[in-house]
C-alpha cells in the first residue's frame, strides 16, 4: 500500500508540474514581436519595412494592433487576433507597436530605425559592386547556412502554411559577438537567403559582413537581437509548436527549447577574408548539449 501511495504521489506531482508549466506558457500568449529589430536602412534610402508577428491568445480573438510614431497619437493598423504584417518605417523616427483589446494593453514592442554605416570618402570612385546572390561571397564576410529537420516544421509567421514555408528564413539571423565582452557587434546584420533543401532538411543561407583583424564569435539566433547574447525569449521561437512538420516533432519535448549548434570563433584579415560557418537547429534538453 505504501508503494502504491508513493507512486500516486509521484504521478500527482508530475501532473501538477505539467499543469503549472502549461499555465505559465498560457500567460505568455499575448505578444507582439518585430522581426529583425532594429531596422537597418541602406545608404541613400530613408524608408524600410519591419515584419510584425502577434498573437492575442484564445481570450483575445479580436485584438487590435496600433502604432505610435514619436510622440504623436496612436494610429490603428488592423483588428486581427493573430497574424503577421509588414509595416513601413522611416529613418529618424521611433515606433511603438501595441497589441490591445478593448483599450487594455496586452503587449507592445519598440522598433528602432538606424542607417547603415557608410565608409568615409577617399576621393576615388569605387568599382561597381557585384549584385548579391545566394552564391555571392563579399570580401570581409562570413557565409554559411542554417538547417533544420523538415519534421520540425517552420515558424508560423502567418496562419497560411504555404506563406510560412515561403518565408521560413525571415525569423533567423546570424550575429557576431565580441569574445572579450560577449556583447554583439551591431554594425551590420546578416542577409538571409532561402536555399534549396537538402533531403530531409530545410536550408537558409546567409552572408554577414565582419570587421578585419578582429576576432568574433559567430552565432545563430531567431527573432530579434535586443537581448543578445541571450536568445529571444519569445515562446514562438523557443518552445511553441511550428507548422508543416511531423506533429510528434513540431515542438521541443517538455523542458527543452530550440537552439543551434555550430557557433565558431572567426578572425578575418586581408589574407583570409572569407570564412564559412554552418549551423543546425536542434532541441536542447536541460543540462545537455547533445543534439537530438
Amino acid at each position: 500500500m505504501k508503494h502504491v501511495n508513493r507512486r500516486f504521489l509521484v504521478l500527482l506531482s508530475f501532473l501538477l508540474l505539467v499543469g503549472v508549466s502549461a499555465q505559465a506558457q498560457e500567460r505568455q500568449t499575448p505578444y507582439i514581436y518585430a522581426l529583425h529589430n532594429p531596422v537597418v536602412i541602406p545608404p541613400g534610402q530613408t524608408r524600410g519595412t519591419v515584419t510584425l508577428v502577434w498573437d492575442g491568445g484564445k481570450d483575445h480573438p479580436y485584438a487590435e494592433v496600433w502604432v505610435r510614431v514619436d510622440q504623436n497619437d496612436e494610429t490603428f493598423i488592423v483588428e486581427q487576433g493573430k497574424g503577421t504584417r509588414n509595416a513601413q518605417v522611416e529613418l529618424g523616427k521611433s515606433y511603438e507597436f501595441k497589441l490591445s483589446d478593448s483599450n487594455v494593453l496586452l503587449a507592445s514592442v519598440q522598433v528602432t530605425v538606424t542607417d547603415a554605416q557608410q565608409p568615409p570618402s577617399t576621393g576615388v570612385s569605387p568599382r561597381p559592386a557585384p549584385v548579391p546572390t545566394p552564391d555571392y561571397q563579399p570580401i570581409g564576410a562570413v557565409n554559411g547556412k542554417i538547417r533544420w529537420k523538415k519534421a520540425f516544421g517552420v515558424v508560423p509567421v502567418t496562419s497560411n502554411l504555404q506563406e510560412s514555408l515561403d518565408n521560413r528564413c525571415i525569423s533567423f539571423y546570424v550575429a557576431a559577438l565580441d569574445p572579450r565582452t560577449n556583447q554583439p557587434l551591431r554594425g551590420d546584420h546578416s542577409q538571409m537567403f532561402k536555399a534549396d533543401d537538402e533531403g530531409d532538411y530545410y536550408v537558409c543561407r546567409y552572408t554577414l559582413k565582419l570587421p578585419s583583424n578582429t576576432q568574433v564569435r559567430v552565432i545563430a539566433q531567431m527573432g530579434g537581437d535586443g537581448l543578445l547574447p541571450n536568445p529571444d525569449p519569445n515562446p514562438l521561437f523557443l518552445t511553441r509548436a511550428w507548422i508543416g512538420g511531423d506533429p510528434a516533432q513540431s515542438r521541443p519535448p517538455n523542458g527543452a527549447m530550440r537552439a543551434f549548434t555550430g557557433s565558431k570563433y572567426v578572425t578575418l584579415d586581408p589574407g583570409n577574408s572569407r570564412a564559412t560557418v554552418d549551423f543546425e537547429l536542434y532541441y536542447a534538453l536541460p543540462r545537455s548539449d547533445t543534439p537530438r
